[in-house]
């Protein structure tokens, strides 16, 4: 960011109500910030007790929500192994820290397992064993990790291999200034895993909005990561070219990405005629 040497002095009085300015974007907004971001969450579950693990990365300070609810609260909490204030907020266990990175673990006290335990909305990567038996595909719904799955409900076997299917679509959207919407749909296989996909924007654009089901955030460098597990999901990227632009080259020189995407284009009369070619 350049500013102007007379407007240095004034930084930090700008950005004293601004806590989050560094926080990535997430929606159509870019006030609207994703300020924290979790890695997997373990959980160990018997009988008798169950423990989680989890990390987190804050870029402000905020709440953080822990897995378990009113009736399976979440003890013995520790952030970074040091003891942690556990506070109520809408029903939830949460806990108040400041920007940094955390390990957050705690205990769960019970006489059984239960069917189901509440986990944070945007919980990413899994890993679940119960009694000594780990679930590869454990059923998530609404919140809601369950720990009893039928047989029928019990997922894909363990034999299948990781696969990740991906199809492209760009709506080139010829507004001031000239916009892209990105929609990947991914098919996902396998084990829940963290991926990277290059370059999920044209060269040279600069992101306004991410949205997707799955935690995911675009990197300094323009690659898109994402916390996946099976399933079909669909994630929409809206960015913007800042420049006057005259061509929109397609890169398809990685590995990974499809040589194929579908475009179309929007145009706007009002604004300007456009030609287009090839």
């Amino acid at each position: 960011m350049q500013v102007p040497e007379p407007l240095k002095p004034w930084i930090d009085w700008v950005l004293h109500d601004e806590q989050d300015y560094r926080c990535p974007f997430l929606y159509d907004n870019f006030r609207q910030k994703r300020c924290s971001w979790p890695s997997r969450l373990a959980l160990n579950l018997d009988n008798e007790r169950g423990n989680f693990t989890i990390q987190w990365q804050l870029f402000a300070p905020g709440w953080i929500a822990l897995p378990g609810g009113e009736k399976f609260w979440p003890q013995n909490v520790s952030v970074n192994g040091k003891a942690a204030a556990v506070t109520e907020k809408s029903g939830r266990p949460v806990v108040n820290l400041p920007a940094g990175t955390y390990r957050i673990q705690g205990d769960f006290l019970w006489d059984y397992v239960p069917e189901s335990l509440l986990i944070p909305q945007d919980s990413g990567l899994i890993e679940l064993n119960v009694n000594g038996n780990a679930i590869p595909y454990p059923l998530i719904e609404n919140g809601r990790l369950w720990l009893k799955i039928k047989e029928a409900r019990a997922g894909k076997p363990l034999s299948e291999q990781n696969k990740l299917d991906l199809r492209v679509f760009r709506k080139v959207i010829d507004d001031v200034p000239l916009q892209v919407l990105t929609r990947l749909e991914l098919e996902v296989s396998g084990d829940q895993r963290e991926v990277t996909l290059a370059k999920p924007m044209l060269d040279g654009f600069v992101p306004l909005s991410l949205q997707s089901p799955l935690p995911a955030k675009i990197e300094p460098d323009g690659r898109l990561l994402v916390q996946v597990r099976p399933g079909h999901w669909q994630i929409d990227i809206l960015a913007r070219y800042p420049h006057e632009v005259t061509q929109l080259p397609l890169q398809t020189n990685d590995a990974n990405w499809p040589r194929e995407e579908v475009w179309v284009f929007a145009a706007r009369p009002d604004l300007r005629v456009v030609e287009i070619e090839n």
